[in-house]
């Protein structure tokens, strides 16, 4: 009687017990666990079978978290999309008609259609980026480069951009002058977004410089804008996040994605991202890269 009680304990109770299991989990219920006692065979059975079925809900949670994202993300690009591209036909298509007659407009109609077109080829990117970084695809082509000119050319070109906005860009010069390790490309997208998002919120001016600070070349933005509630800031490198998404994505344009790409490529480089922001005075991004010793 006493090996029957036991057989019944330790090898047909488990054993019933996994069949429910599986029965709930056929029927799409990942949230019944296997009730057993350890110490035995059977019960490390019983243990990995109920790890299987909580790394397999697990993968699923995750699974639709990537489709939420997914969605998420299509719907964003279509409608970042849009908005410039309907920007560029109304341009073109007023300066095809003839309706432009004076020079000055007329350049200012141009540098519209740069600006936007080089909004489109920074959505593209970063979707580009932000994709390959999901499928474990990514990849930097590092050089030595010469921080000074790399910044002093950048920033040159961007100058041009700003000639006919109502926000000055102030560049601290001379710009740090060191060798640094990185994708030129990439730093460029860096430097793209952070000035593209300064642009969005500054008010009157946005004010670059750079400084070193031990061993690491440090790379600062900073805009005048109404700046970021504290409670914000730990977010704002998240995928999608913004800080005021009706308004930001309405008045401001973007897709979100802009920051966290900034993070990623940055800590690619085995560099860092810092923010700091003072409400109604703006707000300072500044990235980190290691000099080349």
């Amino acid at each position: 009687m006493v090996m029957i009680m036991l057989i019944t304990k330790y090898i047909f109770e488990p054993i019933s017990e996994m069949k429910k299991a599986a029965e709930q989990i056929k029927t799409g219920n990942l949230n019944y666990p296997i009730q057993f006692t350890e110490g035995n065979e059977i019960g490390e059975f019983c243990k990995e079978f109920d790890k299987m079925r909580i790394r397999l809900k697990d993968t699923i949670l995750e699974q639709h978290e990537l489709e939420k994202r997914r969605k998420r993300l299509i719907a964003s690009i279509t409608h970042d999309l849009r908005t410039p591209l309907t920007s560029i036909k109304g341009y073109v298509e007023a300066l095809q008609d003839g309706i432009v007659k004076d020079k000055e407009t007329y350049d200012k109609y141009l540098a519209t259609i740069n600006e936007k077109s080089d909004l489109l080829n920074h959505l593209i990117d970063d979707l580009s980026v932000y994709t390959k970084q999901e499928l474990g695809e990514f990849t930097l082509n590092i050089e030595r480069i010469h921080s000074g000119r790399l910044l002093n050319n950048y920033f040159n070109h961007k100058q041009y951009d700003f000639k006919y906005s109502d926000i000055e860009l102030v560049l601290k010069k001379p710009f740090i002058s060191t060798y640094i390790n990185v994708d030129p490309y990439r730093m460029t997208q860096i430097l793209d977004n952070l000035l593209s998002n300064a642009k969005k919120y500054a008010r009157t001016q946005i004010i670059v410089s750079t400084k070193v600070i031990q061993y690491h070349l440090r790379i600062s933005v900073q805009d005048d804008g109404e700046g970021i509630p504290e409670d914000f800031i730990q977010n704002l490198f998240d995928p999608f996040f913004m800080v005021n998404k009706k308004k930001d994505q309405k008045e401001k344009g973007g897709s979100g994605l802009g920051l966290a790409i900034v993070k990623q490529l940055t800590e690619a480089h085995d560099g860092e991202i810092l923010v700091e922001s003072v409400l109604d005075h703006g707000t300072t991004f500044t990235i980190e890269i290691p000099i080349d010793r």
